[in-house]
């Protein structure tokens, strides 16, 4: 919940070694004080005095901080509120968040979009080619199963010629034992 201030602006992203201005409209403004928090982090920092880095103005009915020159360290959210918290649970939620970005010229920007392009194709080469291999590997198992005159299982062996039945003289001129004899329904 927002106490009777009124901070201006919500939301600042600024390039490195750049100015920044925040306002904060108060009633009272001579009980407030601005702080400097994070979201990931629980410590609070308190402004209260102008320093070589900042300066802090106060009028009739606002409290003014001026970054001169922001740095990445410099990144958090501001707040406006009554003086002596110690907490950051004690701060309101309607506080100020500053991004510092960095300053990248035209050029290393080209050269980052180019690096992340040479990046993504051969992404996508090495993607090709694991996924293709092994695709080809199985169709040629898939091959070899299929195609039986490929099937070199016995090569090199010699089948061997044997003699039929009718080959096999001593037994070619003999009758056969069931042709002589008693027939088994004559008696």
């Amino acid at each position: 919940r927002c106490p009777p201030v009124h901070q201006n602006p919500r939301y600042v992203a600024i390039k490195k070694n750049m100015p920044v201005h925040f306002i904060c409209y108060s009633q009272e403004p001579q009980i407030m004080k601005w702080y400097k928090t994070a979201e990931d982090r629980d410590d609070l920092s308190v402004l209260d005095q102008s320093t070589p880095s900042y300066s802090i103005e106060r009028t009739n009915t606002s409290i003014n901080l001026t970054l001169f020159r922001a740095t990445y360290e410099d990144s958090g959210i501001y707040v406006c509120d009554r003086k002596d918290l110690k907490k950051k649970e004690e701060l309101h939620s309607c506080g100020t968040e500053l991004r510092v970005m960095g300053t990248s010229s035209i050029k290393q920007v080209q050269n980052r979009n180019t690096l992340k392009d040479a990046i993504i194709i051969i992404q996508s080469i090495l993607l090709v080619i694991f996924i293709s291999i092994p695709i080809l590997l199985f169709l040629e198992k898939g091959e070899e199963k299929k195609s039986p005159e490929e099937d070199h299982t016995y090569e090199g062996l010699e089948v061997e010629q044997m003699a039929t039945y009718e080959d096999i003289t001593p037994f070619r001129d003999m009758k056969a034992k069931w042709t002589v004899g008693e027939h088994p329904g004559e008696e």
